[in-house]
């Protein structure tokens, strides 16, 4: 009788201890948290700001993002505050699919384009099912997340919704995410030719950290675009010895002096703000 007491005390005591650890672990750090998940040949980054707000921008390709987001959300976590998805290519929509059964999702920002592939249409009809609020991008469309972080968009420049892009990677979302004095440019798969089109408009670009777009291809980042934005650290996000050679030799060049960090090479890559400098 005693032994089974003992047991059963033991036992409720490590279940107690498993929701104090979660519940600490789910406290606002007063920090900003982005990291770069590791799902092969795609991407998909997640978010945590200062007052504990999760944001998910893309999924990668299918079955890749579940184990990672795990790591960061932990085991009983079911809500993510907000959905992002910069453009509706699989390897960057694809795992939405399990994401929107498996989470309960606040709110998604997309940019409303027209694109026929099974995994958008599934997307958009789950979306649609489950009657998720969406916000649609164009520059005229901030948000603010308290607590000093802010995400402006300023591509694209006007509305998309309905309208067929010739190229999906040019009808990106493109962000810069703010925390104090540190600034961080997200790109999806930007080309150069909307990198142009950005350039011309009188949006700040510098920023610590650039999210590379296209995983690196050489027809992203140009110079002109690179010496905008300026950064100190670049995130490649591209699988392992990936049939497209991402990161291209000519983008690596450009980038000379830059601390190049890599999915492939270092898996799920996790940098921190405190609204005054990056570390990772």
């Amino acid at each position: 009788m005693r032994k089974k007491f003992l047991l059963n005390f033991f036992g409720i005591l490590f279940i107690l201890a498993v929701f104090v650890s979660f519940g600490f672990s789910n406290l606002p750090s007063g920090n900003l948290e982005v990291v770069f998940l590791d799902v092969g040949q795609g991407d998909a980054i997640f978010i945590r700001t200062p007052q504990n707000q999760k944001i998910l921008i893309d999924a990668g390709p299918a079955g890749k993002i579940l184990p990672q987001l795990a790591e960061e959300l932990g085991f009983f976590e079911r809500k993510i505050d907000l959905v992002i998805i910069t453009h509706p290519d699989a390897d960057h929509i694809a795992g939405f699919t399990e994401i929107l059964k498996r989470f309960e999702i606040e709110k998604i920002l997309l940019t409303g384009v027209q694109h026929e592939t099974a995994w958008y249409a599934d997307v958009l009809s789950q979306i649609s099912e489950k009657e998720i609020p969406v916000i649609l991008a164009d520059s005229q469309t901030d948000l603010d997340f308290g607590g000093g972080v802010l995400l402006d968009i300023f591509w694209p420049v006007e509305s998309l919704v309905g309208k067929i892009p010739a190229d999906a990677n040019a009808a990106s979302i493109v962000a810069r995410l703010i925390f104090g004095k540190t600034a961080l440019i997200l790109t999806g798969d930007l080309d150069v030719d909307s990198e142009k089109g950005i350039l011309k408009t009188p949006q700040n670009l510098t920023a610590e950290v650039l999210k590379l777009g296209h995983h690196g291809a050489k027809t992203s980042s140009s110079v002109e675009f690179l010496a905008a934005v300026n950064p100190e650290i670049v995130i490649v996000s591209a699988g392992a010895e990936n049939k497209f050679g991402h990161p291209n030799p000519e983008v690596l060049e450009r980038l000379e002096g830059v601390e190049i960090l890599e999915t492939s090479k270092e898996g799920n890559i996790k940098i921190i703000s405190d609204g005054i400098e990056w570390r990772s």
